[in-house]
């Protein structure tokens, strides 16, 4: 797996897990700056071996997400933003392996 930092359109930063075979495994919110994204993913790669699996609780159902969604009327929300139009800039992307 590695991380992916880069810059969207809009000038925010996010870090994003790739899989070995480039699926998209996870991906954060905005950052201000390169360095700020790049701090937190750091940060997610240092902790990630020590972090607790819990598992869900019976009786409880998947979240609705369509309905999450809504109610918090989200203008950050990346499926709409790529429906709309959005690319990521090549210029400021950089990759690094995750340590193994």
């Amino acid at each position: 797996m590695e991380f992916l930092i880069f810059e969207d359109n809009g000038g925010s930063y996010h870090w994003r897990i790739l899989a070995d075979d480039g699926t998209t495994l996870g991906q954060s919110g905005d950052f201000a700056s390169y360095h700020d994204a790049e701090q937190a993913a750091q940060k997610i790669c240092d902790g990630a071996a020590s972090a607790r699996f819990q598992r869900r609780e019976s009786g409880t159902g998947p979240v609705d997400l369509t309905a999450r969604r809504a109610a918090q009327d989200d203008d950050s929300d990346a499926e709409r933003w790529l429906d709309e139009g959005g690319s990521l800039s090549s210029e400021a992307v950089a990759q690094w392996p995750a340590p193994r």
